[in-house]
């Protein structure tokens, strides 16, 4: 947290060369806040409203990345209903990156297979494996809101060296769906799940301890 109190501005870094596209202001400052958070090696939640380009922030990250030496292949778990999508917009944007789309019965599971790659696609029905990537980044990252839910345990099982995640909604039902998504970003964050659920969910949503909310907000806002 040192890191954010002596911060005065997100230090800026330039577009990848081979970027197809333009980012606009928002999306530059959006790109510049996940290289701060990689460097700082801290996962973060790109929570930007649906349609502002998340999407293209993520893959201008992937493809500076790779400009600057990175070969090992990333993962980014998404709805099925999305992968068409990325598929598309890397196309379009960052043609240099090779995608592979990880889905159906007749998938290759060797490890070897995905080294060939920089940037895997699969689905959150799929990601049971623990395997080692760049980054591992989620799409609709809400999906992981039930701590206890297979899904969400076998993601915080994967093995990256940094994580990303991506949602219009961090929080949709309660205050819960932030202890998941920081468990998966940054484990030990926020504590365990019983101690987060005694001193910070029961307050907030029982009692509507607003000191307990500031807390808690104060902590996990600058991610």
């Amino acid at each position: 947290m040192d890191t954010f109190k002596k911060l005065d501005a997100i230090p800026q870094v330039e577009s990848p060369a081979n970027l197809k596209a333009t980012l606009r202001n928002y999306q530059k400052e959006g790109y510049n806040w996940l290289h701060f958070m990689k460097n700082n090696r801290m996962g973060g939640i790109l929570a930007d409203d649906m349609g502002l380009g998340k999407t293209i922030q993520t893959l201008a990250l992937l493809q500076k990345e790779k400009e600057e030496g990175t070969d090992s292949p990333s993962l980014i778990v998404l709805p099925t209903s999305l992968i068409q999508n990325w598929c598309n917009e890397a196309r379009k944007f960052t043609p240099e990156l090779k995608v592979l789309i990880h889905t159906g019965v007749g998938r290759q599971r060797r490890l070897d297979h995905f080294s060939k790659f920089d940037l895997i696609l699969t689905t959150y029905g799929i990601v049971r494996q623990d395997i080692p990537f760049h980054y591992v980044i989620l799409d609709e990252s809400q999906m992981i809101k039930n701590p206890e839910s297979k899904t969400a345990k076998a993601i915080r099982k994967l093995v990256s060296s940094y994580r990303l995640s991506l949602t219009g909604t961090p929080v949709e039902n309660t205050v819960m769906d932030i202890w998941s998504q920081m468990a998966f970003l940054n484990p030990g964050l926020l504590g365990n799940e019983t101690f987060f659920k005694r001193f910070y969910v029961q307050p907030i949503e029982k009692s509507r301890d607003q000191k307990r909310s500031a807390k808690l907000r104060r902590i996990f806002y600058p991610f």
